[in-house]
């Protein structure tokens, strides 16, 4: 860990050492640990680190391989290294049992190729050099946990942990990505491999690269297997069964050198977390390294505090409790100190707050912050098993939840029946990929809806020039997924989630500290695709499956409590007086209208009824006032 960057010249001219180091610099925050270099005629690749691990201290990166063929740079904590050793030592790949992360990377891909990350669990994003089939091979990690952006050329690749490393090098343009911005504005996640910069791409989550002098082609190379699935016959046994993966994800991410925090509310995820992390650290001392958990106070807006909830969990296992005063760090709160990355214009209303906390458990020497902040992904969501309750037989829970389905969102029963019954039911007797012919038939005039909403202050012009429903593809969930399984699929794979996950770990890069969520982890990921959707959560159950796997772990009154208490008070307290300032200014004479983006005096109307009618957590407008607020900043076209 945790940052890597790399140039492949396919013309053979050399690399330049000053450009590759340039590169390294300008996110040096990721390297306190040093930053190493490999640069040898038309390969050039750099290691940042940061120790976490206690194999990392050993790590030297880049990695070269005894014959000095493979090359290899990682950002990488690698899980299941017992059974990796196991294997690899079998097959005559690997020779120690004291292997670091890299040299199990280096390992796998000589046994297996471009195969290789499909062995490997735990959270990364690597690059590989094979001077002897004159290729670079990269992969990324399933669960976006770890970034890796890239600009291919026929002459040339770059790559690198984030995307202002890339445009680090002389000539790489900064022109902005149009239809990626539309999509920003409009709430859309866009595809998975686009930035805001003309030519430079992400490698998608669970997807692995390979460029030569010939192209570059991506490709999936692990996904979830729609033919797994787990029956129990009680549900108590789902519970113990997600409970010893999570126990295992969570052990895995406080393998560490350094103290371990936790930023921990009173909902189910982080609750969850901090509870497992302190029975793990109070029943095996001295084999976990310190651990800490950051909780935000609230003195005046007392309606907003979860310290009810979390606190007792931290007294119940007796570890450290440190109170973020929340009400100091309003949302905008010395703007642009915790204005929007050079990366891309992501930043979240409460990112004053966010930077506050990472700022003073670096301070506290923490090396690991945890979050929960995959467990919506997971174990949430606004999801109905209509089909899983029917085949259980439970009619009376199914028709409480089709009723409670239609009342939140204002549908009519029958509307609802068919929606969350007679579709998904179609879908599982009659797959997509059967008898295409007969059903184009029988739905002649049916075609998928293709349209995007935008804001009314959004440019027509602009929406038509970047023709955003036209360029985007559709994620591609297997036939064999339908109902809720569909659902849970998309949710997880979504590439919105996937953009949060690298704000997420790029934010607390800043600050010198390994990001990581146990809700993250692969092997949870394939257990709850596995299950049926009905024993994971319910709308009028929420999160069923971890409240009781969690039962025994969390303090009972607590476990009984848990749930999400969003701070929106404080956000409204802010945009009636704090922040109106700098919100009319951003919105005042923008560049987006100067560029043709948006019409400035619809923006206007907007912002102002928003602010007559006290403010809304999840404003339509912030989109577009974090792009401003990038375009200035940056002094982007």
């Amino acid at each position: 860990m945790s940052g890597i960057c790399g140039i492949i010249q396919f013309n053979q001219q050399p690399v330049d050492p000053t450009v590759l180091q340039a590169m390294a610099e300008t996110v040096a925050h990721r390297g306190p640990d040093g930053i190493n270099y490999i640069c040898q005629e038309a390969v050039g690749l750099a290691h940042l680190a940061l120790h976490i691990t206690p194999e990392s201290v050993q790590e030297q990166q880049p990695l070269r391989s005894p014959d000095d063929s493979l090359w290899l740079t990682a950002d990488a904590r690698i899980d299941n290294r017992s059974e990796l050793i196991a294997v690899l030592s079998a097959k005559g790949h690997l020779a120690t049992p004291n292997a670091t992360d890299a040299d199990l990377i280096l390992a796998a891909y000589r046994c297996w190729g471009h195969d290789c990350a499909a062995h490997l669990i735990g959270d990364f994003a690597f690059a590989l050099w094979d001077a002897n089939r004159q290729q670079l091979f990269a992969a990324r990690d399933p669960m976006a946990t770890r970034a890796l952006y890239y600009r291919y050329t026929p002459h040339q690749l770059l790559f690198g942990t984030e995307v202002k490393q890339l445009l680090a090098v002389p000539g790489v343009p900064t022109r902005i990505f149009e239809p990626m911005l539309g999509a920003w504005l409009a709430f859309h996640p866009g595809n998975a491999d686009w930035t805001f910069y003309e030519g430079i791409k992400q490698l998608p989550a669970r997807h692995a690269l390979v460029a030569d002098a010939q192209g570059c082609r991506v490709w999936p190379y692990w996904d979830i297997d729609p033919n797994h699935r787990i029956r129990h016959r009680h549900a108590a046994d789902y519970a113990e069964e997600f409970r010893e993966i999570f126990q295992e994800a969570v052990a895995c991410r406080l393998r560490s050198i350094k103290p371990v925090g936790l930023f921990m509310s009173g909902g189910v995820d982080s609750g969850s977390v901090g509870a497992m992390a302190g029975k793990l650290v109070q029943e095996n001392p001295g084999q976990y390294p310190a651990f800490r958990a950051y909780s935000y106070a609230f003195e005046t807006l007392t309606q907003c505090d979860e310290r009810h909830i979390s606190d007792p969990i931290a007294k119940h296992y007796g570890f450290p409790v440190t109170d973020i005063p929340a009400e100091t760090a309003w949302p905008l709160k010395d703007f642009p100190d915790h204005g929007p990355d050079r990366d891309d214009p992501w930043m979240g209303c409460y990112q004053a707050l966010h930077d506050l906390t990472l700022a003073t458990a670096k301070a506290e020497g923490m090396g690991v912050m945890m979050t929960g902040s995959h467990g919506d992904l997971l174990v949430g969501g606004d999801i109905v098993d209509g089909l899983g309750m029917l085949a259980a037989g439970d009619l009376s829970g199914l028709w409480a939840e089709l009723k409670a389905y239609g009342q939140w969102h204002g549908l009519p029963l029958a509307q609802v029946v068919r929606q969350q019954l007679v579709r998904p039911g179609l879908r599982a007797l009659w797959p997509a990929h059967r008898a295409v012919w007969l059903r184009n038939q029988l739905q002649p005039s049916r075609s998928p809806s293709r349209t995007v909403a935008f804001a009314d202050w959004v440019n027509p012009t602009f929406i038509d020039r970047i023709d955003l429903a036209n360029r985007c593809v559709s994620s591609q969930v297997p036939s064999a997924f339908t109902g809720a399984r569909r659902r849970r699929y998309q949710v997880l794979f979504d590439p919105v989630y996937a953009r949060l996950g690298t704000w997420h770990e790029r934010n607390f890069a800043r600050f010198n500290l390994c990001c990581t969520d146990p809700w993250s982890d692969r092997r949870l990921a394939s257990f709850i695709m596995a299950i049926p959707q009905h024993r994971v959560t319910r709308l009028l159950a929420s999160k069923c499956l971890a409240r009781q796997a969690m039962a025994g772990v969390v303090p009972e009154p607590s476990r009984q409590q848990m749930g999400k208490i969003y701070p929106s008070d404080l956000w409204q307290q802010a945009l009636s007086h704090s922040v109106q300032d700098t919100i009319t200014d951003l919105i005042t004479t923008p560049r987006l209208a100067d560029q043709g983006y948006i019409n400035p005096s619809q923006l206007q109307e907007h912002f102002d009824s928003t602010v007559a009618q006290g403010g809304d957590e999840h404003p339509s407008f912030w989109p577009t006032l974090m792009t401003e607020a990038w375009l200035r900043q940056y002094s982007l076209t």
